[in-house]
């Protein structure tokens, strides 16, 4: 049994613009921007995201600052289960960063819990913590 969105009912093209806040493993929030681009296939969906993710950061004197971060990720979740797991594969890349990889995890509808991985060079915290609200529109579908 599929268990889709009344929202994406059928196989196709859709597109998803998603929001997120969370925080990181120092207890520093986070948040991010995206929209996604992506295929039905039943039982699952893949797409490519393109994204801002904004990292709140204190520097030596207790003042803090937001730094602004691009994203692009290759992602996939299973329709086959009522968790709905993903995984996301990507890079980021920040004013003082090079492209570096990223992996993220998520289960769920509309709002989801997340998990993301990045190594930052420049910062200790690796581990993000977040919950994303997505919605999934299709394209080229009538009576939209």
């Amino acid at each position: 049994m599929t268990f889709k969105s009344k929202i994406l009912a059928q196989e196709g093209w859709y597109i998803s613009p998603g929001f997120q806040i969370g925080i990181d493993s120092k207890r520093n929030l986070h948040r991010s921007a995206q929209v996604t681009l992506g295929l039905l296939i039943e039982p699952f969906t893949t797409g490519l995201t393109i994204g801002y993710k904004w990292f709140r950061k204190f520097d030596k004197s207790g003042k803090k600052s937001w730094n602004r971060y691009n994203y692009y990720d290759l992602q996939s979740h299973v329709l086959e289960s009522i968790i709905q797991p993903g995984i996301g594969l990507g890079l980021i890349q920040g004013d003082n960063m090079p492209l570096t990889p990223r992996f993220k995890l998520w289960g769920g509808w509309f709002f989801l819990p997340s998990y993301e991985f990045i190594n930052m060079k420049n910062d200790d915290s690796k581990h993000y913590f977040g919950l994303f609200g997505v919605l999934p529109l299709p394209i080229g579908v009538s009576g939209i």
